[in-house]
């Protein structure tokens, strides 16, 4: 065996040495080279999460719209409708109008004729008493001309100081029954019993110089009229 040298047997073995084995392990890269590697990471991570929020915010905005525009959409509808329905009722209103104007016209036409129609009916009825009572008032006279003396005795006991020559008119059949019952109290107060053919039987006139007082049946059968209404214009 041949023997090794020093220096040989120096470089074949050497001491070990932590240092040698730490040597040997990857090198850790320093902070400074780590914060330089992750800057671009972190600045690729905040744009994700910008366009993150961004697509979120978008998606918000827009579904926000969509339900707005809905919610309105559907109140515009339904004040659409509501202001259809009043225009409708409006509308209905004005042409029922329109249909029932003549109806109202043809009540009102009726109402009007049923009420002259009333008024014609009581006019008649009222001239049917008044020429009735006056047939009835006639043939009383007729029946009973003595009447006529109480109409003279009311015409002097109305005018007892009339002067101007008064004259009493009576008809020519009623005249000698009147001198026969009032000649005295004629005589009296100074009237004159004359007879007037034109004066019907029963009737009466008083004359004076100045004035005529006209009781024939004619005169206070239009006196009568004119107090119920009935009298000529």
């Amino acid at each position: 065996m041949t023997p090794m040298s020093k220096s040989s047997d120096h470089n074949a073995w050497q001491r070990w040495e932590m240092g040698r084995l730490e040597r040997r392990q990857p090198r850790q890269p320093s902070p400074e080279t780590l914060e330089k590697h992750n800057v671009p990471q972190r600045r690729s991570n905040d744009d994700e999460r910008r366009a993150a929020f961004e697509r979120a915010r978008q998606e918000g905005f827009e579904q926000g719209q969509r339900e707005g525009f809905e919610a309105g959409h559907a109140a515009g509808l339904e004040a659409g409708r509501a202001q259809a329905r009043q225009d409708y009722q409006l509308e209905l209103e004005s042409r029922l109008h329109e249909a029932l104007a003549p109806v109202a016209d043809m009540v009102h036409a009726f109402e009007t004729a049923a009420g002259r129609l009333k008024d014609d009916i009581a006019y008649s009825l009222v001239e049917l008493a008044l020429e009735t009572g006056r047939q009835l008032a006639g043939r009383s006279l007729e029946l009973a001309p003595e009447h006529i003396l109480d109409d003279i005795e009311k015409l002097m006991m109305e005018h007892p100081t009339l002067g101007g020559s008064p004259r009493i008119c009576v008809h020519p059949d009623d005249l000698a029954m009147v001198q026969k019952e009032l000649s005295t109290l004629l005589g009296d107060v100074g009237w004159q019993l004359k007879s007037d053919i034109t004066l019907s039987r029963g009737d009466c006139r008083l004359e004076t110089d100045q004035l005529e007082i006209d009781a024939t049946r004619d005169d206070r059968w239009e006196r009568l009229r004119h107090a119920v209404g009935h009298g000529k214009h």
